[in-house]
């Protein structure tokens, strides 16, 4: 069987439930994030996880070499249509190797990460994100604050887009966020779940120091102020031990 994610995330529903991301909140991240890693012009950039692209097409219109990776087909094929010298994209599961010491820096941004069942698959991402870096380069890894999250109550909210009502209903289980997500189309009742590990900044931590990655900084938002524990995200600037 598939996992949640294969399914959803490879769903025409899912891109109609988030087709209206913030594209001003991706380039104000990566504005930030280039301001203080300062990279060369003509890096080579991983963006992990690159959903429909937006911040590889961002970062490649600033002059830097970007490969973007996601595991959705759909997404991919949405992707190529930008293609250029200095941008490609591939079909690729996150947890296998895809590149090793070819990028100067790695993204993993806007909660990416934290599907996995197993810690083995959480270490095992790591693991090629650090495997795909030249020695000394930069890994991102953007996450919702999970102290935040966990505090905040379940809450259900509705939604009409193109005509398909949404019922998502949001709660804490288990050591996950979970998104239960249902909808009339053509008749037919359809369920969806979205389903993210609470991990810790510790966790987080002790995953680095498993996988050669240095932790540099950890930011509380995408302004990059420090952390706190009211902060909206918790995002980390590491770096692959030399």
């Amino acid at each position: 069987m598939k996992e949640w994610f294969q399914s959803w995330f490879d769903s025409p529903y899912y891109h109609i439930l988030y087709k209206h991301r913030d594209e001003s909140e991706a380039a104000q991240l990566i504005d930030n994030l280039l301001n203080f890693l300062n990279p060369a012009k003509g890096s080579d950039i991983l963006d992990i996880a690159c959903g429909k692209g937006r911040h590889s097409i961002y970062l490649a219109g600033k002059g830097f070499r970007v490969t973007g990776l996601d595991l959705s087909q759909q997404n991919i094929l949405s992707c190529r249509k930008y293609e250029n010298d200095n941008l490609e994209f591939y079909e690729h599961d996150m947890r296998e190797i895809f590149r090793t010491n070819n990028y100067d820096v790695a993204l993993n941004l806007f909660t990416s990460f934290g599907y996995f069942d197993r810690e083995h698959d959480n270490l095992r991402a790591l693991r090629s994100a650090a495997l795909a870096l030249k020695p000394g380069g930069y890994f991102v890894l953007d996450y919702f604050n999970p102290v935040k999250v966990s505090n905040s109550s379940a809450k259900s909210i509705s939604k009409t887009i193109d005509g398909i009502d949404f019922s998502i209903v949001k709660e804490t289980i288990d050591g996950r966020v979970n998104k239960f997500i249902s909808f009339q189309d053509k008749g037919q009742t359809v369920h969806f779940k979205e389903s993210v590990q609470l991990i810790t900044e510790e966790k987080f931590r002790d995953y680095f120091e498993q996988t050669s990655l240095k932790v540099l900084k950890v930011f509380g938002d995408y302004n990059l102020n420090s952390y706190e524990t009211d902060s909206p995200r918790l995002i980390f600037i590491t770096q692959k031990v030399r």
